[in-house]
């Protein structure tokens, strides 16, 4: 991702949405200063960050990194199409596009295994995935438990569940996640 477009698309969509730096910074729990370096392409924010902050915007990361496409809908979606986003830790390949006939989002994910404590996540909407290489993985919900994944496990999160899947091997863990509704 390339943090000065990117900047320039959260200011474009805070100021839209007629948020001041501070608003913003607290409805997300993220400080103005870092607002401001993320809104002027000094600092690239991670996946989660990022999530969080076009939540407060409403929007979401799908429709943040939409393309526009005149094409008629079809049922193959070819993988040179795919929409991709990263950030120093995870990659994220959105399998299906955004359109309105598509009732749930999927994505194949990869975490790397340097990230030793990831951020903690909150979806709007029911999550489930497998491990498909790598790992093992450790899915931890606040308040709940921690539980061991490893290849070919499967998990289910409820919406508003607090949760971080911890990648504990020394590969990359790839995952394909699904979410029930999509988050756009």
């Amino acid at each position: 991702m390339e943090s000065l477009v990117s900047g320039q698309s959260i200011k474009k969509l805070r100021t839209e949405a007629g948020l001041s730096l501070r608003e913003l910074g607290r409805i997300t729990g993220i400080s103005a200063a870092y607002l401001v370096s993320l809104e002027k392409g000094a600092s690239s924010p991670t996946i989660a960050t990022l999530s969080k902050i076009l939540k407060a915007l409403g929007s979401d990361l799908a429709s943040f990194f939409a393309r526009a496409s005149g094409e008629p809908e079809k049922p193959v979606f070819s993988a040179a199409d795919r929409q991709t986003i990263q950030d120093a830790h995870r990659t994220y390949h959105f399998l299906l596009p955004k359109r309105s006939d598509i009732r749930f989002e999927m994505m194949n994910e990869t975490i790397l295994p340097s990230e030793k404590e990831p951020e903690w996540e909150v979806h709007d909407c029911d999550v489930a995935g497998t491990i498909i290489s790598g790992g093992p993985a450790v899915l931890e919900m606040e308040g709940i438990g921690a539980w061991p994944v490893k290849k070919d496990d499967s998990f289910y999160i409820r919406a508003r569940q607090k949760h971080r899947l911890v990648n504990k091997g020394n590969r990359l863990l790839k995952q394909i996640t699904v979410m029930y509704p999509p988050r756009y």
